[in-house]
């Protein structure tokens, strides 16, 4: 029977990739929050987002959720990272007139690439 064992190495970089480079833990918490809009505000709920220091990115997307924002709010010592993020959605994203709904994605190691 094959083994189905990631090389340690591999795990060992990603997980190091969730630390600062000088070995502490980073400072903010990133998450994925789905956003969905009233039909034809779209646009209007996507650049409130952009207005907001916390949200990164916005993409509007295709599809059950209209915009797909990358969010990065301060992580605090004493709370979980998901509840830091949730009280974020609720007292900016959810106060955004014209959204309906929201989904989040709270990544536990993350890895990026960017082309130009």
């Amino acid at each position: 029977m094959e083994s189905l064992e990631v090389g340690f190495e591999e795990v060992s970089d990603l997980v190091g990739a969730h630390y600062h480079p000088d070995g502490e833990m980073k400072r903010h918490v990133r998450a994925f929050v789905y956003v969905a809009a009233v039909l034809g505000k779209e646009s209007k709920v996507a650049d409130e987002l952009f207005k907001l220091a916390e949200v990164k990115e916005v993409h509007v997307i295709p599809g059950r959720h209209d915009i797909m924002a990358v969010v990065e709010v301060p992580r605090k010592l004493l709370e979980p990272d998901a509840q830091s993020i949730y009280w974020f959605i609720v007292e900016r994203i959810k106060t955004i007139g014209d959204v309906t709904d929201t989904e989040t994605l709270i990544p536990i190691v993350s890895a990026s690439k960017w082309s130009d």
